[in-house]
């Protein structure tokens, strides 16, 4: 018999017989609030009833004796480290558990769990997920156990150990339970594609002809798991399973359009249980290309890792908030990394290889900005192009579409033809118009996805709507490039960090949207204004200021100068804030007017065309043609001077101003 025994065992009796081990290829510490909760939810019902035990759940041992006391424990991780850290809120000794080869789950268990207050220093130096997981788990526990008195914490820990009962499944080592692993179904964390691909592609091994070559590969699978476990949990944050594979399957296998994709295209398809046609050494092949690219995965969720250019240009990515294009920036990662082997243990040793990865990326976020932002597309729109430029990196001399010519073969040519076809995917919205013009790289012969008039019809439609740039996502980020732009790379702290931008703290209306007695000294409407025209003024980019802190409702009102305490003027407080707020008070030191308005959102509109490279208008085109886009319908009003007591908002006005905005910077 491959089964040695089962038995329903409390929970005092396990930790009286066994020093579980887990293996090392193991996912760490995962299970979250909600399991914790339902684990703590269990003890104090089940100390409010009589003497009814408590079905806790089972737990997968591998023995190789009916004496073995260190069985390895295949399926029950998370329940038992998590009933150990409950026992340690609850003044009782938890279980013994040994993480091989895992020193910083074995630190953080030892001491949360176990106890060991002299590893209180180590803990610093192990500072992954599921490390820092069982420190949460702990402080959780802690904090319910603190509601109870002594005696009722010394109740439901007995409760835990005598009534709590586990169905323990002891197995001897020539049982397979990889496949029964899958189809385990008990209360906890359910299992991701990524874990049961582990113990499918091991049932594969399983299966080959050649034992030794079957056993060779499984080992092989273990020895990646491990390794991808720990890459993925390295960070602070648990990178997601299933992102990561789905990201790797985009260069691995071709996607195709259907439901289900990546489980029917893994499960059915490549490594299907019934197929007799997978070698040991396919699967050697993946597994070992799907632990690197784990490894380049973390360092693409950690760009402070990678060198600096690259960082900064992912950091500037991930502002866009778009996850299109992460499968291909993991596999041009990946290929532009092969041209040295030992940029996995040190990616910052050495700058020139990422160099076409980073132009990638910047065009990446450019593609973001100007197709979903600036057009206002659907976040799925170029998904399909992504897909082929990331299969064909990942399959060398594959074209990214039929009737292509196929790309260079050398690690970096492929990767700035990667870049190229992306920004074809932009620089083509003229192709196939009326006028037959060429595409803008002819190797890419298609129409593209960015139209610069629809930017205009967004801007205009949103102002119609009243809201103009405010709350638009394009606006904030022009807002906040502004604001890097002004505080340029000379080492200046930041003053607003992207993260805590928000609109209604961090944005203020120079021109309130609800002025006090006294702004129309500078900015007048008359009583046959629309609601429409004043918004217009109000949300447009130029009377958009990034603060420095949170916005002061009540202030945010006051006048621009001339108040009755000179502490109460808006410039006053400008000075002291954001580089946005300072320049706006250096430039226009004695009112804000719509003139001003216009001239530092041509400035800004101008610096966006320069920093995404579209051209709305030319940077030789009259100042004056930019208030339509600025102000939209009333363009036309506000040149002829009609929120300025008819003063025109003309080339003469605007140039001297709009000079100002573009050159003066925070010393």
């Amino acid at each position: 018999m491959s089964i040695e025994n089962a038995s329903l065992t409390t929970i005092r009796e396990i930790r009286g017989q066994y020093r579980f081990v887990i293996p090392e290829y193991q996912r760490g510490f995962a299970w979250n609030e909600g399991q914790w909760g339902d684990l703590w939810r269990d003890a104090l019902n089940a100390a409010r009833r009589t003497h009814a035990d408590h079905f806790s759940g089972s737990l997968m041992l591998r023995v190789t004796s009916n004496t073995d006391v260190q069985p390895e424990v295949v399926d029950g991780q998370q329940r038992l480290t998590s009933i150990s850290l409950l026992l340690r809120a609850l003044d009782e000794q938890g279980l013994a558990i040994e993480f091989k080869n895992n020193e910083p789950l074995q630190t953080y268990f030892d001491y949360f769990a176990a106890g060991n207050r002299n590893l209180a220093p180590r803990l610093g130096q192990y500072r992954s997920f599921y490390a820092r997981n069982i420190q949460d788990a702990a402080q959780f526990f802690a904090g319910r156990a603190a509601t109870l008195s002594k005696p009722e914490r010394a109740q439901v820990a007995e409760v835990l150990l005598d009534r709590f009962k586990l169905f323990v499944l002891a197995m001897s080592p020539a049982f397979d339970v990889h496949v029964a692993f899958e189809t385990i179904n008990n209360r906890g964390k359910p299992l991701s594609v990524l874990e049961k691909l582990k113990n499918r592609l091991i049932y594969l091994c399983s299966l080959a002809p050649d034992r030794q070559a079957g056993e060779a590969a499984a080992d092989q699978v273990h020895a990646a798991w491990k390794g991808i476990y720990g890459w993925l949990g390295s960070g602070e944050k648990l990178l997601g399973d299933d992102e990561f594979l789905r990201a790797h399957a985009m260069g691995w296998f071709r996607k195709e359009k259907k439901s289900e994709w990546l489980t029917n295209q893994l499960f059915e398809e490549e490594f299907s249980a019934s197929s007799n046609d997978i070698t040991p050494e396919e699967i050697t092949s993946y597994v070992s290309n799907l632990e690197r690219a784990s490894a380049w995965w973390y360092f693409l969720n950690h760009p402070d890792q990678l060198p600096a250019e690259a960082a900064k240009a992912l950091r500037s990515l991930d502002r866009t908030a778009s996850t299109g294009a992460r499968p291909l920036l993991l596999w041009a990662l990946d290929r532009s990394a092969l041209v040295d082997s030992e940029l996995l243990s040190d990616p910052r040793a050495r700058a020139d290889w990422i160099e076409p990865f980073t132009a990638l990326v910047r065009e990446a976020e450019r593609f973001s900005v100007l197709v979903l932002w600036g057009n206002d597309r659907m976040s799925n729109v170029g998904q399909s192009d992504f897909s082929r430029s990331a299969y064909s990196l990942g399959h060398p001399g594959v074209p990214v579409a039929p009737k292509l010519a196929a790309p260079p073969l050398d690690h970096r040519a492929a990767v700035q033809y990667a870049q190229a076809h992306m920004k074809s995917l932009v620089d083509n919205w003229h192709y196939d118009d009326p006028e037959g013009a060429d595409p803008a790289d002819s190797r890419f012969p298609w129409m593209g996805y960015f139209d610069p008039q629809k930017v205009k019809t967004v801007i205009a439609d949103r102002l119609r709507r009243g809201d103009g740039f405010y709350k638009w996502t394009l606006g904030k980020l022009i807002v906040y490039e502004w604001e890097n732009m002004l505080r340029g790379d000379r080492g200046l702290p930041e003053k607003m960090a992207w993260e805590r931008f928000a609109w209604d703290e961090s944005i203020e209306h120079i021109y309130p949207q609800t002025p006090m007695d006294g702004w129309n000294a500078s900015i007048s409407f008359d009583g046959r204004t629309s609601e429409p025209f004043r918004k217009a003024v109000v949300n447009s980019l130029g009377n958009l200021l990034l603060l420095s802190g949170s916005r002061n409702a009540a202030a945010s009102n006051n006048l621009y100068v001339g108040s009755s305490e000179v502490s109460k003027d808006k410039r006053e407080r400008y000075r002291g804030g954001s580089y946005s707020e300072w320049q706006v008070a250096e430039v226009c030191p004695a009112r804000w007017t719509v003139a001003a308005i216009a001239a530092r959102g041509i400035a800004m509109m101008r610096f966006a065309q320069r920093r995404w490279e579209f051209q709305l208008l030319s940077d030789d085109a009259p100042l004056p043609d930019w208030l339509p886009i600025l102000f939209g319908d009333f363009g036309d009003r506000i040149r002829a001077g009609a929120a300025s007591h008819d003063r025109a908002v003309d080339g003469r006005v605007l140039v001297p101003l709009v000079q100002r905005f573009e050159t003066v910077r925070p010393r």
